[in-house]
C-alpha cells in the first residue's frame, strides 16, 4: 500500500510548466502549432539530460521551436530550471523511441538531434539503442521532406554502425566528422575534448517517406469494461500473466479500499517493447449492485495503447462469475 501511495504522490507532484504530458491530450499525435502557439519548425532533442545543449540552442535559434525527451525525472528537473523562462522549448518524459512516434505526425520534425547516448554495446542490451531500423523507419515518417538527424558520440564503431544502418534504410550521409568543431557543445563533449578523446558526429537526411504504424493515434479515449464480478476472485489477480501476441498484462497488486468495495488494481503492461506501470479501478456500478465497472485509474493515466485497452478487458473477462462466463 505504501508503494502504491509512493507512486501516485510522484505523478500528483509532478508540476512543470514547461512540461507536456501526452497521456492528458484527447487526440494524438500532439497538435504542436497549439502547444507552441505558433507554426515554427520543430527541433527535437533525445536525452536532453540536465539541458544545457537544449536551452543554447533554443537561445540561439528563437525562430524554432524544441523538444526535448528524457526518462529522468531528475533530469526534467535540472533542465526546467535552464528552460523555464524560453518560450519556444517543451519537455516530454518518455522513451524516445515511443514519443517520436507515436506524438508527432508525418513530416511534421525539421530535425532529431541525439548527442552522447548510451551504446548498450553488450548483446544482451541492444534492445536498449535506440539506434535500429524501426528508429529510422520513425524519421523516415515525422521527419520533413529532406529533414536530418544528428548524432554526436565518442564511440566510433557506435557512430559507423549508425552510418550504416541509416544508409541501409535509404537515408543520404550528409558528413562523417571526427572531432568536429561544433556551434554548440555538451558539458560531457567538452569533458572529453579536453582530455583528448576523439568525439564523432554523422547527419544524414531523410530522402523517402514512408508510412508506419502507431500504437496509438485519434482520440485518446479512457478504456473501461462493465462486467458481472464474483468478487472472491480479486485477491487471485495478484502476480497473474495475460498474454495475446505483443501484449502482455502483470498485475503486481490489488488493494481494497476500507470505504468501500472498490478495488485499486496495480498493473504493469507491454506492448513490444514500450513498458507501463498503472493502475485500474474496480467497483459496483451503484451499492449492491452485481455489474461492476473496470477502468483506467485517472491518477497514473498512461498512453491508451492496445496492451492498456485489453488489460480492462482481459481483467473484467476473469473477475466476471461463472453465470456470466456461461452465457
Amino acid at each position: 500500500m505504501k508503494d502504491m501511495e509512493k507512486d501516485l504522490n510522484i505523478e500528483k507532484n509532478r508540476i512543470f510548466s514547461k512540461e507536456v504530458r501526452p497521456a492528458l491530450f484527447d487526440y494524438l499525435p500532439i497538435d504542436w502549432s497549439s502547444v507552441f502557439g505558433n507554426t515554427n519548425g520543430i527541433i527535437v532533442e533525445i536525452g536532453f539530460g540536465s539541458g544545457e545543449y537544449l536551452q543554447s540552442y533554443a537561445i540561439k535559434h528563437p525562430e524554432k521551436n524544441f523538444v526535448g525527451f528524457e526518462v529522468s525525472i531528475t533530469s526534467m528537473k535540472k533542465a526546467h530550471k535552464r528552460v523555464e523562462s524560453l518560450e519556444n522549448v517543451r519537455l516530454v518524459i518518455t522513451d524516445a523511441r515511443f514519443g517520436l512516434r507515436e506524438f508527432f505526425g508525418p513530416k511534421s520534425v525539421e530535425k532529431v538531434i541525439m548527442n552522447f547516448p548510451i551504446p548498450w554495446d553488450k548483446k544482451s542490451h541492444e534492445r536498449r539503442r535506440v539506434i535500429v531500423p524501426e528508429f529510422f523507419e520513425t524519421l523516415s515518417n515525422v521527419l520533413v521532406d529532406g529533414g536530418t538527424f544528428e548524432l554526436a558520440t565518442d564511440v566510433e564503431w557506435y557512430a559507423k554502425q549508425t552510418m550504416e544502418t541509416a544508409k541501409e534504410m535509404g537515408f543520404e550521409v550528409v558528413e562523417f566528422l571526427e572531432n568536429p568543431d561544433r556551434e554548440i557543445k555538451t558539458r560531457y563533449e567538452q569533458k572529453w575534448i579536453k582530455y583528448g578523446r576523439n568525439i564523432y558526429s554523422l547527419v544524414i537526411r531523410k530522402v523517402k517517406h514512408i508510412e508506419i504504424e502507431r500504437l496509438i493515434g485519434g482520440r485518446h479515449e479512457m478504456p473501461h469494461a462493465r462486467s458481472v464480478v464474483a468478487e472472491e476472485k480479486l485477491p487471485l489477480l495478484h502476480n497473474k500473466v495475460f498474454k495475446e501476441g505483443k501484449k502482455v498484462v502483470v498485475v503486481k497488486g490489488v488493494y481494497k479500499s476500507t470505504g468501500n468495495d472498490a478495488y485499486l488494481i496495480k498493473v504493469i503492461s507491454s506492448d513490444g517493447e514500450f513498458q507501463q506501470h498503472y493502475y485500474l479501478v474496480a467497483y459496483p456500478e451503484e451499492p449492491g449492485s452485481k455489474e461492476w465497472i473496470i477502468k483506467l485509474d485517472s491518477a497514473s493515466n498512461p498512453y491508451r495503447t492496445p496492451a492498456v485497452k485489453w488489460s480492462v478487458s482481459v481483467l473484467a473477462d476473469f473477475l466476471s462469475s461463472e453465470e456470466e462466463q456461461g452465457k
